[in-house]
């Protein structure tokens, strides 16, 4: 009987060892180099955007939340600016919505979004997956851009802020000058 009592206690302090484990052991961020890991998210149309359906395009992902917005918006609009009739090249806004309360419906901050959209793609990340697995930062924007092939190779964690910006588009532009064999 005691052996039995012991092994119940010992398989119970495993489980929650084990439980423990998982919820703090995280994976890294993806960074240069790294495939970008796929997501599927919709925008407020309800429409479905993957990332993996992208391939072939240049990528460029705005992360964040709706605290700062009018950073997210100022990367947007000089993006759009740029590159709004490339279709060689698109750009999202991914907002981590994990702060919105819960009395709010789902359907009123689609409302908003149609009512009020940004310069590019505005897709809702209900349960903030997809900013978990980027570990993005909460008080700025965090950027990716995804070369044709789905490789990371713009990362940085920052307001907008001009010579960030003349990079960003230097990487944007190299990729797009790549001969098409390159790309895929």
């Amino acid at each position: 009987m005691k052996l039995f009592i012991a092994t119940i206690i010992s398989i119970t302090f495993f489980g929650m060892f084990m439980a423990f484990a998982d919820e703090t052991s995280e994976t890294a961020p993806p960074k240069v180099g790294d495939i970008a890991p796929d997501w599927t998210l919709q925008d407020a149309e309800e429409k479905a955007h993957a990332l993996k359906k992208l391939r072939g395009k240049v990528v460029f992902l705005i992360m964040g939340n709706r605290k700062i917005r009018k950073e997210d918006d100022k990367w947007a609009e000089a993006f759009q600016k740029a590159y709004g009739e490339n279709e060689q090249v698109v750009a999202y806004i991914i907002g981590d919505l994990r702060s919105v309360p819960g009395f709010i419906p789902k359907g009123f901050i689609r409302g908003q979004l149609k009512k009020n959209p940004p310069a590019v793609k505005f897709l809702l990340d209900w349960k903030g997956a997809v900013h978990k697995r980027y570990q993005t930062e909460k008080k700025k924007p965090t950027l990716y851009l995804i070369s044709q092939k789905g490789t990371i190779v713009f990362h940085r964690k920052v307001n907008f802020e001009a010579e960030i910006y003349t990079e960003l588009k230097k990487e944007i532009d190299k990729l797009l000058k790549m001969p098409e064999t390159e790309r895929k």
